[in-house]
């Protein structure tokens, strides 16, 4: 999750095959390694006398092993645009289609984030009303207001225990994610990606955008995705201010509301999202990538910021 976010683009690295993957329908002529890290790895795999000429395998460790259960439970039966799951393999290891062409990361543009901006308004909207209609459908990963408060709990008690300067830090975030959570429960529940971001969004040769890697997907009303995108999309500094700020108003349009109901709603995704990204820190980042016990800080600073948008009555 974070362990990407906040790393630099992915090179690709000239390196044997690993013993992990899977027997394939054809014959492996080669093949690249797209991600390494810790706790995830992606290769492409070339092959030969099989259906496709190219597949994408993953590998997830600990908390990003769940790809496969959420391509059965959530992708498949709401029926969202996906690279087709093609096979899995051993713990944490699925083969998936390889779409090819580049991410929203590696070719940034302004149409990019926009398009991606209404991929998410439909796919939310489409999920809301399947989910609403079948309330047995991804019942495992049903999010409740509760399990987002203990996500809270969690990340506060281990954040306080590793760094005691930060004791009380996320009272009011604590507070004020609360308050939100249980204004928002009566809303229809939808999809979260939980890690919507350029990295994960592919140009496709129609011109549009198609969402991988759904690892971290779960269902809820929050909007910490969109929330994640355009805080992506301000830290690159490659989009015009202007064209950022505008995408608020585009997903309103979308969604058929207006742009101070989306405002607000971003304030709640972003208490999510960030309260969750501390907790993934705290509890499992700075044992698995010690660097991340830097982002503490930007994490802690970015949850008071939010806490500061107390909602109206």
């Amino acid at each position: 999750m974070l362990e990407e976010f906040f790393g630099q683009n992915a090179v690709v690295i000239e390196t044997p095959l690993p013993d992990w993957l899977p027997d394939l329908d054809g014959k492996i002529v080669g093949g690249h390694r797209l991600r390494g890290w810790a706790l995830s790895e992606v290769w492409r795999v070339q092959l030969s006398g099989a259906a496709w000429n190219s597949v994408i395998v993953k590998r997830g460790v600990g908390e990003l092993a769940g790809e496969a259960r959420r391509y059965h439970e959530l992708v498949v039966p709401l029926g969202i645009p996906a690279p087709r799951l093609i096979a899995e393999g051993g713990p944490g290891v699925i083969v998936l289609e390889d779409l090819g062409g580049d991410n929203l990361e590696a070719r940034p543009t302004a149409e990019g984030y926009e398009d991606a901006v209404r991929v998410l308004a439909r796919m939310r909207a489409e999920s809301a009303l399947r989910l609403g209609s079948d309330p047995a459908l991804a019942a495992g990963l049903r999010r409740s207001t509760a399990d987002l408060m203990a996500v809270a709990a969690r990340a506060d008690a281990a954040m306080t225990a590793m760094r005691p300067d930060l004791s009380g830090a996320l009272d009011d975030p604590r507070r004020e994610i609360t308050a939100r959570l249980h204004q928002l429960s009566s809303e229809p529940t939808t999809i979260v990606h939980g890690d919507f971001q350029a990295k994960n969004l592919l140009h496709t040769p129609d011109g549009g955008i198609v969402t991988i890697d759904w690892s971290d997907a779960y269902v809820h009303p929050h909007l910490g995705d969109l929330y994640l995108l355009l805080r992506e999309a301000r830290r690159q500094g490659q989009i015009q201010n202007e064209r950022i700020e505008a995408l608020p108003e585009i997903f309103a349009r979308e969604v058929g509301t207006d742009t101070w109901t989306v405002t607000d709603q971003l304030v709640t995704g972003g208490l999510c999202w960030t309260m969750s990204a501390l907790r993934w820190v705290v509890e499992v980042g700075v044992y698995a990538v010690p660097v991340s016990r830097d982002w503490i800080d930007e994490l802690v600073t970015d949850l008071r910021g939010l806490a500061s948008h107390h909602q109206s009555a």
